[in-house]
């Protein structure tokens, strides 16, 4: 049988958390997902094997959530504002993919010129999910990003205050630089 060491408890206590911190938004907005798919995936890729590696990859992909909405939402509105001039829905479905090509490419090199690394291709995904949803974009695109911080949130309370790595206690300033 394989062995069940911290990091999987860890791992599996940071889904739970995700779960009933997810539950009080569900009361207010009912409409919402039973479960927090987000929370869920970054709660568990922030489980690292170091709780320094939590604090600094958790920073770099917020970061990179924050770059992916701040220039989808605006691809968003401009894809919506040239869709009013497409005749027919060929023209619109050429809009969508110069507005996903063109903005893919930018969200790469702003993500690469702010010091993204490792989270470039992250920051992209992030930003084609936002754009091909078929449902609300501009809700969902901000519920991914509440969710992205809500799991990588989780991660640093279980793996850096709660059950940090044996060795000497992790601080902000040795989060810096890495």
């Amino acid at each position: 049988m394989p062995h069940v060491g911290m990091r999987k408890v860890k791992s599996i206590l940071a889904l739970l958390a995700a779960f009933l911190l997810w539950q009080p938004f569900r009361l207010l907005f009912p409409e919402l997902e039973l479960h927090p798919v987000f929370i869920y995936i970054y709660a568990l890729l922030e489980i690292r094997d170091n709780s320094a590696k939590t604090i600094n990859m958790g920073k770099v992909r917020i970061k990179a959530t924050f770059i992916a909405l701040a220039l989808g939402l605006p691809a968003l509105a401009l894809r919506d504002e040239l869709f009013g001039f497409a005749a027919v829905h060929a023209q619109e479905v050429a809009i969508e993919l110069a507005v996903l090509l063109l903005g893919t490419l930018l969200v790469l090199m702003v993500s690469e010129k702010l010091g993204c690394g490792e989270f470039c291709g992250f920051a992209a995904v992030v930003f084609i999910i936002l754009l091909v949803s078929d449902r609300n974009r501009y809700v969902d695109a901000t519920l991914r990003a509440l969710q992205t911080i809500l799991g990588v949130f989780i991660a640093w309370v279980i793996n850096v205050r709660l059950f940090p790595y044996p060795g000497k206690p992790v601080t902000p300033s040795d989060s810096k630089g890495s």
